[in-house]
C-alpha cells in the first residue's frame, strides 16, 4: 500500500511540473511557432524586453498588487488585533463578512464592484483595481493572521505591559516580531493572487490600467508564443528566488535556536522595557 501511495504522489508531482518545465523548455526554442525543437536561442526574451506594452502590463500588475497586498495585510493585521485581543459581540459576524468573498464567485463580485464604481462614477483605473483586488485578497491575509494572533501567549502583552511598555512599544518590540514571518507570509499570498488575477481585473480595469494577466489573455487568442513561455519563465524564475530566499531565512532562525525550533524574538525584560 505504501508503495502504491508513493508511486501515486510520484506521479501527481510529474504531471504538476511538467507544463513548468515545457515553459521554460520551450521558452528557449527558436522555433516561432509550434513545439518542434529547433535548436537554443534567447532572442524571445530579447523581444520581451523589447515589448514596451507588456512589460508596461507587468508593472501596473506589479504596482496593483503591491499596494493591494499592503492594504489587505494592514487592514487584516487591525481586524486580528482587534478581533482576538478585544472580542466584542458581533465580531464573528464581521469575520463572517470579511470572508464571503471567498465563496461567492469572483464574476459576481466583478459585476458587483462595477456597479457600485459606476454608480459613484468612480472612474475606471489604478485605484479601482486596487479596491477590487483588495477585496479579494482581504479574506486571505485577515484568517492567516488571525490563526497566528492566537497563538500568541496573551501573557507577553500583559508582562510587556507590566514592565512599563505602551501599546505602541509593546506592539513593535513584542506583537510584530512574533508576527512577522505570518505577515509576510500573507503579504505575499495576497500579492501572489493580485498578481495572477483576470476575472476581477476584467470588470475594474479602464483604459490605460490593463494588468499582465488580461493582456497575455488578449495574446492567447492569437495562440501562444515563445515570447510569452520567456515572460513565464521569468515569473518562475522570481518566484522560486522569493520563495527560496524567504526559506533560507526562516532555515537560518532554526538552525540559530539552540533547541533546534525558530527562535522567537527576545522578549526578556532589557529588550521591553521602556527606556
Amino acid at each position: 500500500m505504501d508503495r502504491v501511495t508513493s508511486w501515486i504522489a510520484r506521479i501527481v508531482l510529474v504531471f504538476l511540473y511538467i507544463p513548468i518545465v515545457a515553459v521554460i523548455a520551450y521558452s528557449f526554442n527558436s522555433a516561432s511557432g509550434g513545439y518542434q525543437w529547433k535548436g537554443f536561442t534567447l532572442q524571445w526574451y530579447g523581444q520581451l524586453f523589447s515589448d514596451g506594452a507588456l512589460l508596461q502590463t507587468l508593472l501596473i500588475s506589479v504596482i496593483v498588487g503591491v499596494l493591494a497586498a499592503s492594504v489587505a495585510t494592514v487592514i487584516g493585521l487591525l481586524a486580528a488585533i482587534g478581533m482576538v485581543r478585544f472580542p466584542f459581540r458581533g465580531s464573528a459576524a464581521i469575520l463572517g463578512a470579511i470572508a464571503l468573498p471567498l465563496i461567492v464567485p469572483e464574476i459576481v463580485l466583478g459585476v458587483a464592484l462595477l456597479s457600485v464604481f459606476s454608480f459613484l462614477h468612480i472612474p475606471l483605473g489604478i485605484l479601482t483595481l486596487v479596491l477590487g483586488h483588495m477585496i479579494i485578497t482581504l479574506p486571505l491575509t485577515t484568517l492567516i493572521l488571525i490563526g497566528a494572533f492566537r497563538t500568541l501567549d496573551p501573557s507577553l502583552v500583559e508582562a510587556a505591559a507590566d514592565l512599563g511598555c505602551t501599546p505602541w512599544r509593546t506592539f513593535t518590540r513584542v506583537l510584530f516580531p512574533l508576527l512577522r514571518s505570518s505577515i509576510l507570509a500573507s503579504w505575499l499570498l495576497a500579492f501572489t493572487v493580485s498578481l495572477g488575477n483576470i476575472v476581477i481585473s476584467t470588470f475594474v480595469s479602464g483604459v490605460g490600467s490593463t494588468t499582465m494577466p488580461l493582456r497575455v489573455y488578449s495574446l492567447l487568442k492569437s495562440g501562444l508564443t515563445p515570447e510569452l513561455n520567456a515572460l513565464g519563465t521569468l515569473l518562475i524564475v522570481l518566484t522560486f528566488v522569493v520563495v527560496l530566499s524567504v526559506g533560507i531565512q526562516q532555515m537560518r532562525r532554526i538552525l540559530a535556536s539552540p533547541s533546534g525550533a525558530a527562535a522567537p524574538p527576545d522578549t526578556s525584560t532589557t529588550s521591553i522595557r521602556t527606556r
